[in-house]
């Protein structure tokens, strides 16, 4: 027993060393090696959290050699090294959480170190969480431990931000909460340095969906970066990944996902001056419905009534050249 503890006091001793800049994987699918995969705009570096949410992929198809540095990598989608390597520094920190995964081609010179000791190996299939992996757990095929996770004070489904003008929206969704008492909305020009801009009540314990909005006002920096803290009722706190928003003239973006319970997301990185409309049907092309949005802005909820789980299609129109179309698992 003591094995498994002491990894999991090393990694939580180890946290208080990680308080550097949160670099979030930003597309839904990624190479390590692209700025653009990076919510920082830039590749991770010494005493980043690296973060792989929830539906996202990044991979690793070279050599990304780390060993002088030290990153708190949390993975929470999949870390895909594909005919690649990840050295890191030894006191680097790798959290594989319920859900996510590290997985490989099936190369012995696929391999991802800390401080010289190999953790994976590509022959090892996948890895999948929750484990944990430090300087002091073991080699691979054991470089990783079952890592115990607390539950959730508040499950996040949903956080987006846009702009809206001069404007920022920020909007967040829960599925779940326990003893919440308020959320705090923060704002950062660097991604290093934030600003509480707003604080909105929690539901405090609650099983259902709730929506929160925020606007942040006359927020015109060229890129802003944002972020909510959630605090519970006895003062513990918890921080969401990092959304960035740019004060450009760039054309809409529209991106679709879906949390698996019957709801699809449709996001708008800016206002859409039109009527814009969304239909769901089946992967043969049976219309399940279809709801028209007037200048839609930010995050669009949409409760799915049928019960028959499976692929559907999703598709965002406007008659004058905005045609999104993606499949979404429910």
């Amino acid at each position: 027993m003591k094995q498994f503890y002491l990894p999991v006091l090393f990694c939580l001793l180890s946290l208080a060393a990680f308080a550097g800049p949160t670099n979030n994987a930003v597309p839904t699918s990624g190479n390590w090696k692209n700025t653009s995969t990076w919510s920082l705009s830039r590749l991770p570096q010494h005493g980043d959290t690296v973060v792989i949410p929830v539906g996202r992929t990044v991979l690793i198809d070279d050599i990304q050699n780390y060993s002088t540095s030290d990153l708190y990598i949390k993975v929470y989608g999949t870390l895909n090294i594909d005919n690649g390597k990840l050295w890191l520094g030894v006191n680097s920190v790798i959290i594989i959480y319920a859900g996510g995964s590290i997985t490989g081609a099936g190369s012995p010179s696929e391999t991802l170190k800390i401080g010289g000791d190999v953790k994976f190996v590509g022959t090892m299939g996948a890895i999948n969480g929750p484990a944990i992996a430090t300087s002091s757990t073991g080699s691979a095929p054991s470089g990783f431990l079952p890592f115990p996770e607390a539950p959730l004070p508040v499950k996040f489904i949903g956080f987006n931000v846009a702009r809206q003008q001069n404007d920022v929206l920020v909007q967040w969704a829960t599925a779940e909460e326990s003893s919440n008492d308020y959320f705090e909305v923060q704002r950062s020009e660097n991604g290093t340095t934030w600003y509480v801009v707003g604080k909105v009540a929690g539901a405090g314990n609650s099983s259902n969906v709730n929506t929160y909005t925020f606007t942040d006002r006359n927020a015109t920096a060229p890129v802003l970066y944002y972020r909510i803290r959630q605090v519970d009722l006895d003062g513990k706190a918890s921080i969401t990944v990092v959304r960035m928003v740019k004060n450009n003239n760039a054309a809409v973006d529209v991106s679709i996902s879906s949390s698996g319970a019957q709801t699809v997301y449709v996001h708008f990185s800016q206002k859409v001056n039109a009527e814009v409309m969304v239909r769901l049907s089946t992967i043969n092309g049976q219309l399940i419905g279809n709801k028209t949005y007037s200048n839609p802005v930010g995050q669009v909820l949409i409760p799915v009534n049928s019960a028959v789980k499976g692929i559907y299609v999703v598709t965002v129109t406007d008659g004058k050249g905005l045609s999104v179309s993606k499949q979404v698992m429910l």
